[in-house]
């Protein structure tokens, strides 16, 4: 019963979740390399050598051998062949290369059964070359992007372009929960790995293809028969394929409802691999939410090469219900020291900038990066001045932290998706108020509470706080009440940096004044309380409190994003 109220009191608030990727079953058409074929691979090595071959109709390439209408191992030998040879016009070149890539992908799928390498064929055999990861970590699985199929066409992947050479794969293995792998997806690492054949010989009578794996974090280039090829790159289906693994969306409503049991490890995550000379784009999901939510944006970003190319994107996670001060202590002290990691073993530069990017609740947390709290906050929470402050325990000194905070210098600029800067008055519906008593607030914020208590007399505490603050302290949704002292005093902090916002709306995505602006709510957020005067650019876009998935809102934030990006 608990699970079905807290779901039908707060659905309005979670994201729609996306369907998983499926792999395509292998060609059931088994390759074999029989003695001919053997002949003419020996024959076309002498041809190239300058050797004499005999002149029988066996033992020779021929048109047929090279057609698409051949077994996969014969066209592709026979491209292979034609391919080192100086073709004598472009059209052509593109033409075969299209058809010898197809081929090589068809033998591949082959000898991957199970995402698992199998170099032994029927008469023939591969030779592989692997890569390893940025850690140094062998991949443990490998799936072929042509195998993947989406139920949302906008995520398969893109075909190569005509003059691009190999066989794109998905590589992956899994985190270990060591070191950098903590900053990972806890369901594996997915990397971008593409195979081109490098060679083509006779070992002991057996037809040998040398497979060398090139792993690829931006456009590169592969020799081959004395040319220079663009290789086939896909910086975006890697992280698509977490979605077969992905259990990050079913912690959602568990990280609402039980803090201390999120179902998911606090943190920060990089669906890709982290480098130094890529601004970070920090997604923070809201209330009854996940990173899952961020799926479209962010494949957006991978896919754009200009945005691929300067940006990276991160995910935050955080139990939601939790009220967002709080997590907001726990995520800036969490970026903190993820940069200064990155700056120690990986080279980041400490003045590296970060966008934000927070949808509703998300959105709060958000801001607190880019405003400076001074006393705010504090003298309207507390009767003492911060100087009286327990400073003998850590967890107390840190809890401090909730209420004074300095903007972070790293961040360049925000985004708010739906943000509930004035509080959403479904937060006070009896339904909410019945659902906000299910949640299990995390231990460490009831026992800080407990710990404060215990040291100071309650009664220190200003009147306005005090109901929120009993009982073990506040929840998310009682924080994101209109009349909560917090979250009515934050919203009128100066930005220390610009910010952009993102409306939502059921009805029509426009307004004309104050009259009719003051009719559009998004179903959870109305107008007023998403409006940010202070936005360098705003839009309202169509929307039921899930603007993350507006190709409107994702297309304004591409073009803020690049405008950004182009500026000095």
């Amino acid at each position: 019963m608990r699970f079905i109220i807290a779901l039908l009191s707060f659905l309005v608030l979670a994201g729609c979740q996306q369907t998983p990727v499926r792999t395509l079953p292998l060609s059931a058409t088994a390759q074999s390399a029989d003695a001919d074929l053997v002949d003419k691979v020996q024959n076309g090595q002498k041809a190239k050598n300058g050797q004499k071959v005999h002149n029988g109709q066996s033992g020779l390439w021929s048109d047929a051998d090279c057609a698409p209408s051949a077994s996969a191992l014969t066209q592709l030998l026979c491209l292979h062949q034609r391919l080192a040879q100086t073709p004598t016009e472009q059209e052509v070149a593109l033409s075969t290369l299209a058809q010898y890539n197809l081929a090589l992908s068809s033998v591949i799928s082959q000898h991957l059964p199970a995402g698992k390498w199998q170099p032994q064929g029927q008469g023939y055999q591969l030779r592989l070359n692997l890569p390893l990861d940025e850690h140094q970590q062998p991949f443990t699985r490998y799936s072929l992007l042509r195998q993947l199929q989406f139920e949302d066409p906008i995520y398969q992947p893109q075909p190569p372009l005509p003059d691009e050479l190999g066989v794109p794969l998905v590589a992956e293995r899994p985190n270990t929960e060591q070191d950098f792998d903590r900053h990972y997806p806890q369901e594996g690492i997915f990397r971008s790995v593409t195979v081109t054949l490098q060679q083509v010989t006779i070992e002991n009578g057996i037809i040998t293809l040398a497979l060398q794996g090139h792993y690829l974090t931006e456009p590169g280039q592969s020799a081959f028969a004395g040319r220079s090829f663009p290789l086939s790159y896909d910086p975006a289906t890697a992280t698509l394929l977490l979605l077969r693994e992905a259990r990050i969306h079913q912690s959602a409503l568990q990280a609402l409802l039980d803090g201390n049991k999120p179902g998911y490890r606090f943190g920060i995550y990089s669906p890709a691999p982290i480098r130094a000379d890529r601004k970070p784009i920090l997604m923070i999901h809201g209330l009854n939410s996940s990173p899952y939510i961020w799926l479209k944006l962010s494949h957006a970003i991978y896919r754009d090469p200009e945005l691929s190319a300067k940006y990276q994107v991160w995910h935050a996670f955080y139990p939601t219900g939790a009220p967002p001060f709080f997590n907001a202590m726990r995520l800036r002290a969490d970026v903190d020291a993820m940069r200064l990691q990155l700056q120690q073993q990986a080279g980041f530069a400490a003045d590296t900038p970060m966008i934000l990017i927070g949808h509703s609740m998300g959105g709060i947390i958000a801001k607190t990066f880019i405003v400076n709290s001074e006393m705010a906050l504090w003298d309207q929470t507390f009767r003492f001045r911060p100087e009286l402050w327990p400073v003998d325990d850590p967890e107390l000194r840190r809890y401090r932290d909730v209420f004074l905070f300095k903007a972070r210098p790293y961040v360049e600029a925000v985004f708010f998706l739906d943000t509930p800067h004035h509080g959403a008055e479904v937060a006070e519906a009896w339904y909410s108020r019945l659902a906000a008593r299910l949640i299990t607030l995390p231990q460490m914020f009831a026992r800080l509470n407990r710990k404060l208590f215990q040291r100071m007399q309650y009664d220190r505490v200003t009147p306005q706080m005090r109901p929120y603050l009993s009982d073990g302290g506040p929840n998310s949704v009682q924080a994101l009440s209109p009349q909560h002292p917090l979250l009515r005093t934050i919203a009128t902090l100066p930005y220390q940096r610009p910010v952009y916002s993102v409306v939502g709306s059921n009805t029509q995505p426009f307004c004309y004044n104050e009259r009719t602006c003051a009719q559009l709510n998004d179903s959870v957020v109305p107008f007023f309380s998403a409006h940010e005067p202070r936005a360098e650019q705003q839009i309202i876009v169509k929307s039921a409190h899930d603007s993350y998935q507006s190709d409107d809102a994702i297309a304004f934030i591409l073009q803020q994003l690049k405008v950004r990006s182009a500026q000095p």
